[in-house]
C-alpha cells in the first residue's frame, strides 16, 4: 500500500520538527506533501518533500483537499504541521488499515509548551488521549487521520466554506460515516500536539472561533448530535452558557485519564464558555444556518 503523508502549513514554526519526525518513521512514507506557505524555508531541510505553494493563505480544508487531490498514494495520512508523530506512528496507522479499517484517527498527547497550550489541548482533544481504548468513534479530528483514497473519492473532500481550521473535520468525518465508513480510533498511532496558542489571548480567540464554526455543524446534523431546538437561538447559548460549560467540564474530568491535568480545569471551563458565546455570535450573523 503506497502511503502519502499530507501536511497543511501556513509558515508553521514547527514544520521542520514535524517533517523530521516523519522522515524518522520506522516505516517510511512513500510520499510527503506539504501544502500552503513556507516563507521561512523550512522545507529546505527536507528536499524529498513535495511542496504545493498556494501563493496566499488558504483555509485548512482547502490545503488538505489540494494535498489529497495531488497525492499518488492509496492511503492518505493527514498530519498537522504542529504535530510531532511518534516513530511508529505511520506503522500503527498502516497496520490498522491493513487489518480492514478505512478511516483511522490516532491519539494526541496532551502536553503543551506552557500552561495555556496544555490546557487548550486538554479542552480540545480529551476524547483522543492515548489512555483510551481503540474502537469506533462518532467523530475524528484531522490533525492525525488516515483515510483510503476510495473514502476521499466517495465522500468528497472537506467543506472549504469553514474559515480557518475549526469544525471542518467534524463535518467531514460525519459525511464519511454517512457514506458507510466506520470511524476507528487507534491510540497507538500517537502524535504530540504543539499548538502556537501559548497565551490567554490565543486560546480565547481559538475557542470563540471554534464555537462560531462548530454550531453550524451541530445545526446541520442536529439529529446526530441531539442538538436541542433552543440551540437555534443566540439567547439560548448566552443564557445557558455557565450551565453548558459546567456540564461539559464535569464530563471531561469524570474521565480518570484526565485527572493528571486537573490544573487545567479552570481554563477548560472558560473555553467552554467562550465556545457558547462564539456559537451565539454565529447565530446572530446568520453563519450558523448556512447550508
Amino acid at each position: 500500500m503506497r502511503v502519502s503523508v499530507i501536511i497543511p502549513s501556513l509558515n508553521a514554526p514547527t514544520l521542520s520538527r514535524a517533517l523530521n519526525a516523519v522522515l524518522a518513521q520506522s516505516q517510511p512514507a512513500d510520499e510527503i506533501i506539504v501544502v500552503g506557505r513556507d516563507e521561512a524555508g523550512a522545507l529546505a531541510a527536507c528536499p524529498t518533500a513535495r511542496f504545493i505553494d498556494t501563493g496566499a493563505p488558504v483555509c485548512a480544508a482547502r490545503a488538505r483537499n489540494l494535498g489529497m487531490a495531488a497525492a499518488t498514494g492509496d492511503l492518505f495520512l493527514l498530519l498537522d504541521a504542529d504535530c510531532i508523530p511518534r516513530p511508529d506512528w505511520l506503522a500503527q496507522h498502516a497496520g490498522r488499515q491493513a487489518a480492514g479499517e478505512r478511516v483511522v484517527g490516532g491519539a494526541v498527547a496532551l502536553q503543551g509548551s506552557n500552561y495555556w497550550a496544555q490546557s487548550d489541548n486538554v479542552s480540545m482533544f480529551h476524547e483522543f488521549v492515548p489512555q483510551h481504548p481503540p474502537g469506533p468513534r462518532f467523530l475524528l479530528p484531522t490533525l492525525n487521520l488516515s483515510v483510503r483514497r476510495e473514502v476521499f473519492e466517495r465522500a468528497g473532500g472537506l467543506d472549504e466554506s469553514f474559515p480557518g481550521a475549526a469544525a471542518e473535520d467534524a463535518d467531514w468525518t460525519i459525511r464519511i460515516r454517512r457514506a458507510g465508513y466506520r470511524l476507528y480510533f487507534e491510540p497507538a498511532a500517537m502524535v504530540a500536539h504543539a499548538p502556537a496558542r501559548t497565551t490567554r489571548h490565543d486560546v480565547a480567540r481559538h475557542w470563540r472561533n471554534l464555537g462560531h464554526n462548530a454550531i453550524r455543524v451541530r445545526l446541520r446534523y442536529a439529529d446526530e448530535f441531539g442538538t436541542p431546538r433552543g440551540a437555534r437561538r443566540a439567547g439560548w447559548w448566552r443564557a445557558l452558557s455557565p450551565l453548558i460549560a459546567a456540564r461539559i467540564t464535569a464530563g471531561i474530568y469524570a474521565d480518570r485519564a484526565l485527572w493528571p491535568h486537573w490544573r487545567s480545569l479552570p481554563v477548560v471551563y472558560w473555553t467552554k464558555l467562550l465556545y457558547c458565546l462564539g456559537a451565539a455570535r454565529a447565530i446572530d450573523s446568520g453563519f450558523a444556518t448556512q447550508p
